[in-house]
């Protein structure tokens, strides 16, 4: 009877404490611009996940889901937000994962978490680090350029910024999936091409022929610009990328080609980046590490960012 009893304390103990260390705190009861995607019951709200070092917290890292992926998936697919806290790195899981390619709107929810964080916790402004996976290291990316173009449209400019193969040329984007649909091969690249080309349709008001400033100016890259188009505004910020071409799963599994690849304009970003002096830019290329969390294979994962590898370069970035 005695040992049942300390069993039921202990199990109450862990889930006290894992309660304690996952704090979710809700922003929004309404969700006007589907800012959250998912079929979970906490789809209608926004909210954040936080969780708190024991220590004062030395600096932020906001972790951004990639589309239509919950926060609890993505702390299963990663241990970044561990090993963060452990090194009294406050986190930030905000539950940003479909809205815009504008991203309008999931900029100001952003600036209201990083707002409470800064007057709860007195983090520096110059201390946060933003990073995600697919869509949501694009909202990364593209929050650090705006605040680095003008510092009063945004609270704060990042410290560093980091994607896991994230889209970045909005052009590219549309002709890929315009090409996936025209190919007609692969039923999740053909349904996942139409949705998006009615996006960048209802959004931009048409093709990159058709409406090409607006593709450029929405773009975090550029590749018919120069200069790389918003890019620029990069070249001041510590950046890393990772990307898994994976062209042998992409051409048995897609058909797709290097073309079609996010690595395509990774490289050459980074590229522009190095050639206009920033030596915090770099590339992550990885082979045979994408997998989903259910296991099956998929270059475009979180899994081909290594956790503690990433920590490690956030770490250097805050000295």
């Amino acid at each position: 009877m005695k040992q049942i009893f300390l069993l039921v304390v202990l199990l109450c103990s862990t889930r006290f404490l894992m309660a304690q260390e996952v704090e979710k705190v809700v922003l929004a009861t309404q969700d006007p611009h589907n800012l959250y995607g998912t079929n979970d019951q906490d789809s209608s709200i926004l909210f954040y996940y936080k969780l708190v070092p024991k220590n004062k917290p030395v600096a932020a890292l906001i972790i951004l889901p990639g589309s239509g992926e919950t926060l609890d998936n993505v702390m299963k697919e990663i241990t970044l937000h561990k090993l963060a806290l452990e090194k009294d790195i406050l986190v930030v899981l905000p539950s940003l994962n479909w809205g815009t390619f504008k991203h309008n709107e999931e900029h100001k929810i952003l600036d209201i978490v990083f707002k409470q964080l800064v007057e709860k916790y007195q983090i520096p402004k110059d201390k946060f680090i933003l990073g995600g996976f697919s869509g949501g290291g694009m909202l990364a990316l593209t929050y650090t350029e705006k605040a680095n173009r003008n510092s009063k449209e945004t609270f704060l400019k990042p410290k560093a910024v980091f994607g896991v193969d994230p889209p970045l040329d909005h052009a590219h984007l549309w002709n890929h999936c315009k090409r996936d649909i025209e190919r007609n091969f692969s039923e999740p690249a053909i349904n996942e091409g139409k949705y998006i080309i009615e996006m960048y349709k209802n959004e931009f008001g048409g093709s990159p022929e058709e409406v090409p400033a607006t593709y450029v100016n929405y773009s975090i890259y550029s590749h018919s610009q120069i200069d790389g188009g918003n890019a620029k505004y990069l070249k001041t910020t510590p950046l890393r990328i990772y990307t898994e071409p994976g062209i042998e799963w992409q051409m048995k599994n897609r058909h797709r080609d290097m073309y079609d690849l996010n690595s395509t304009d990774i490289s050459a970003m980074i590229n522009v980046l190095q050639l206009q002096g920033n030596k915090n830019a770099e590339m992550v290329l990885t082979h045979d590490k994408g997998k989903r969390l259910d296991g099956r294979i998929h270059p475009h994962s979180w899994s081909i960012m290594d956790s503690g590898d990433c920590l490690n370069w956030i770490l250097k970035q805050l000295e």
